[in-house]
């Protein structure tokens, strides 16, 4: 799954646990429904508006280094 799908799936999901719906989430995030609908639909979206729909459901996006060792020992899981 591409990961802009990922990214917004969690975004969704997150906020039906908030009981929020798709369109109160955008209008929230200062987009239209309309364009929410049409980044799940064709996979691309700006980052901005990425941003500002996690920010709305209280999440924050970020890189991390794709390094499993690192993520295990502060996990604290590296000899488990």
């Amino acid at each position: 799954m591409p990961i802009l799908d990922t990214l917004l799936n969690e975004i969704i999901e997150l906020s039906k646990a908030k009981g929020m719906k798709q369109k109160e989430l955008a209008e929230r995030a200062g987009l239209s429904a309309e364009t929410l609908s049409r980044a799940k639909r064709s996979g691309d979206m700006r980052l901005s508006s990425l941003i500002r729909l996690a920010d709305t459901v209280g999440l924050k996006l970020k890189l991390s280094a794709d390094n499993p060792v690192i993520e295990k020992i502060n996990n604290g899981t590296l000899f488990n």
